[in-house]
């Protein structure tokens, strides 16, 4: 069967991947979980990220309806970041992924195998 637009064997992870693909929107996404909800405090927590690189994806994460964005009506005007119920949704497999990358931080995990044989490189 043919691809048809965005659709193919892969689709929903390629959907996935659009929302929350690349290096800072996983780590932006963990991080208003944990209470950091403002634009300087996020600048200060993700080492690595420009100003201009964490604007753009906080828009584009508010764009795909993981992120709201509020304005207080303040002088200097303030504002905060918060997580949609469908960012929400996301969060178990953001958490496992930081799990991950813990215990590979520890030491790679090396899975045994449960077989001796080897394949023959040739039939």
């Amino acid at each position: 069967m043919g691809k048809k637009g965005n659709h193919s064997n892969n689709g929903g992870l390629a959907f996935c991947m659009a929302k929350i693909g690349g290096k800072w929107k996983p780590i932006i996404l963990f991080r208003i979980s944990q209470g950091v909800n403002r634009f300087n405090k996020l600048f200060d927590e993700i080492e690595g990220i420009n100003r201009q690189m964490l604007s753009k994806q906080l828009k584009e994460l508010e764009k795909s309806g993981l992120l709201t964005r509020t304005l207080f009506p303040e002088i200097p005007p303030r504002v905060e970041y918060a997580i949609t119920p469908l960012g929400k949704s996301l969060l178990p497999i953001i958490k496992s992924m930081e799990k991950w990358g813990q215990k590979q931080q520890e030491g790679p995990v090396i899975p045994k195998t449960t077989s001796t044989q080897q394949l023959p490189l040739f039939d």
